[in-house]
Formats: structure tokens, C-alpha cells, sequence
């Protein structure tokens, strides 16, 4: 389906799109375009939770003042990944059915996002992809999320880059120019929201010396490489005896259990349920040292001032490395040791500005996308 050959419901009426959230990262990153979109006249929106993390999206939503128009049942316990998808992708092709979008839109590299896009191939609606174009340099790495992107990018006709490097990615692999609009990163519209309330105290200039700040979710970390990443910080408290250790602990049992069993015996640590979004910012931005293989915290941490340790040998965001805040480590117990205790001894930096020249973009990115889609949908629609 070409860019523009989108589904009209009468010319009059609103245009709708399908918007799909599955986990807590997806809502940080599309609740600025829901609510860019509220109170749009002519274009519609259905929010659809799509079950993955039924519980986390209906929670992360509440903090942004959204709620789902939809909501899946909870995806329940399969025995693989590729189960996983194929019941989300038909939950999500029959509410796609259901709703007759003008155009689905999904956000990222999760399982729910690779399901929308494909539910939306399968019924002949349109797809637009926000966050299009990151990668590493191998398909199998990190897997899966990889290899969802890559797949994305082959079913969207409208794709959202958060990047300069994302945009050559795309055209790079044979994606029309006309259909990849480079509009950075709507988590950064989140984050400026956050860190310039009025009623919010600055972190900055009050920062805790010795706490370290620990997230860990990623599929390709969940087995081995967590039990490493959980050694190594436990060295790190022992070679630090000041550092506590804040841990938020993903849900998902195969990595918590690990991790609470490992860690929690340990005094320095202090293990802790998910947080909120506002409090996770606040604790990263007076934290001495982040350790994460979050992809969102590597667009987060330069903004924080906050130097971050990636226990990973690659990222699909080149441009955090040239901040000088974000280091990639290799998953190894004396390297990731090694290289938290220099940057917790190197002088700090000034934050990167939220401005033009930042690497995802000023905090604009969900007004760019409504603006692309009222071009796609609307102008088109009325040519």
C-alpha cells in the first residue's frame, strides 16, 4: 500500500488511528503523540492495550492521565516467543477489524509493536512505525528486538526516525524517502515534560553520590548474561562499600527471581518494584552511575547529566555514544567492574542541552508526527 493510499471513512468524518501499547516503555514514548492527538478535530484516536504487560501499560498510561479505549485480554503463559506473537497478532488483527483505522500506529522494537505491524499487514491497513530505523550492526543482536525493527520497517508505510542515523538506515535498505520523516525521539518529549514542571525541585546540584541506579529487561540478558551483570555489581559494592544499589526489578519471573535470589541478600542493594516514570527520572538524574540495557535510558542519560554504563557490545543509538555519558561494555564480570569504577572517579560533565543540536531532538517529536499525519491523512484525503 503506497503512503498515501490510505482508508477513507467519508470524507467528513474524523480520520482514526489505531494506536497499540503492550508494555511501560511504549507509554512513555506514545503518550505525547496521544496527547498531541486528544483534541485533534479531524483525526480520531482508539488507544489499544494489547495485554503483553496488561497490568504495567494500565498503570503507565494513569501516570500521563491517559486510559486505553481498549484493553486485550492479558497474554497469557506460552511456551515461546513465537506463541507469544501469533496470539497477540490475532487479538490485535480482530480489534484492528473491529475498528477500521485510517492507519495503525505501533512504536519501537517490542513484541507488541512486531504484532500490530503485522495484524495491520494482514487486514490491509496502514502502518506507521514511531521510532523507525535503529540498528545495530547484526539482525541476531539484541535478539529479538532486532530483528522485530528490521521486520517493521518491511510492513510500515509511514516511518517515524528519531534520528539522522535512522533515517539513513531506512533509506539505506531500499525504504522510499518520501515515507521516512525525521522527527526525533518522543521519549525526549516526556522527559523535557518531567524536568521542566514548574512544581518539580530540580535534581540537579543535589545528586547522591553513592547511589547507583540498576535496570535490566532485555531478553538476551535474561539467562546468563543477568547472573554476570548481578556478579559484577555485587563486586562493585564491595569495592565501593559507600555505593547502595537502587534496583528496580522487571516483572517478568525469569529475571526476577534470578535477580532477587542473587541480590537480595546483599545489604548495599535495595530492591524495588517498578517505578514511576516521574520517579525514575528523578532518581536517575541524582544517581552517581546508571547500569542499564535500556535502549530509552541512553537517550535519557545525557539529558540527566548522568553518566551510563550499557552492559552490551553494541547500540542501536551510535549518537548516545558521542555525548560522553553513555559507555558500552561487553558483558563481562571484571570489564563491567572495571568500567563503572571509572566513571564513577571521572569529573562530572555538564548535562546535554535539550536543544536542535540534541542527538533525538528538542522534545518536539509527537507535534512533528501529528503533523505528517494530518498531511497523510487529511491533505491526501481530500486531493
Amino acid at each position: 500500500m503506497a503512503a498515501g493510499a490510505l482508508r477513507r471513512h467519508g470524507d467528513d468524518a474524523p480520520k482514526v488511528i489505531l494506536i497499540v501499547a503492550g508494555t511501560r516503555p511504549e507509554c512513555i514514548k506514545l503518550a505525547p503523540v496521544v496527547q498531541a492527538l486528544e483534541n485533534h478535530p479531524e483525526l480520531s484516536i482508539v488507544l489499544v492495550n494489547s495485554g503483553q504487560h496488561l497490568q504495567a501499560v494500565h498503570d503507565s498510561l494513569a501516570e500521563f492521565g491517559l486510559r486505553a479505549d481498549l484493553e486485550l485480554a492479558s497474554l497469557p503463559k506460552l511456551p515461546h516467543l513465537a506463541a507469544s506473537h501469533q496470539h497477540l497478532r490475532v487479538e490485535l488483527r480482530d480489534a484492528i477489524l473491529r475498528c477500521q483505522p485510517d492507519v495503525v500506529l505501533v512504536q519501537g522494537d517490542t513484541l507488541t509493536a512486531y504484532s500490530g505491524a503485522r495484524a495491520a499487514h494482514d487486514t490491509g491497513h496502514a502502518l506507521a512505525h514511531v521510532e523507525a530505523g535503529l540498528r545495530t550492526d547484526t539482525v541476531l543482536e539484541p535478539f529479538p528486538e532486532e530483528w522485530f525493527r528490521r521486520r517493521i520497517a518491511r510492513y510500515a508505510q509511514i516511518h517515524f526516525a528519531p534520528s539522522r542515523s535512522a533515517v539513513d538506515n531506512l533509506i539505506g535498505e531500499g525504504i522510499d524517502d518520501r515515507t521516512v520523516h525525521h522527527v526525533g525521539n518522543t521519549g525526549i518529549d516526556s522527559l523535557r515534560k518531567i524536568l521542566e514542571d514548574p512544581e518539580r525541585t530540580p535534581a540537579h546540584g543535589r545528586r547522591v553520590g553513592n547511589t547507583v541506579l540498576v535496570t535490566l529487561h532485555r531478553r538476551a540478558n535474561y539467562d546468563g548474561n543477568a547472573a554476570i551483570v548481578c556478579d559484577a555489581l555485587i563486586d562493585l559494592a564491595q569495592a565501593r562499600p559507600e555505593l547502595r544499589v537502587l534496583f528496580p526489578v522487571h516483572p517478568n519471573p525469569r529475571i526476577s527471581a534470578m535477580i532477587r535470589r542473587r541480590l537480595g541478600a546483599h545489604a548495599a542493594f535495595d530492591l524495588v518494584d517498578p517505578m514511576a516514570y516521574r520517579d525514575f527520572v528523578d532518581s536517575a538524574a541524582r544517581a552517581a552511575l546508571i547500569i542499564s540495557d535500556s535502549g530509552g535510558i541512553q537517550e535519557e542519560a545525557p539529558h540527566l547529566g548522568t553518566p551510563l554504563l550499557v552492559p552490551r557490545c553494541n547500540t542501536e543509538r551510535p549518537e548516545c555514544l558521542t555525548t560522553g555519558f553513555v559507555r558500552l561494555v561487553c558483558v563481562d564480570r571484571g570489564a563491567i567492574v572495571h568500567a563503572a569504577l571509572d566513571l564513577l572517579d571521572a569529573p562530572r560533565r555538564p548535562a546535554v542541552p535539550l536543544d536542535v543540536h540534541a542527538p533525538f531532538g528538542a522534545g518536539n517529536a509527537a507535534a512533528m508526527i501529528v503533523s505528517v499525519l494530518e498531511t497523510t491523512l487529511l491533505e491526501r484525503g481530500h486531493a
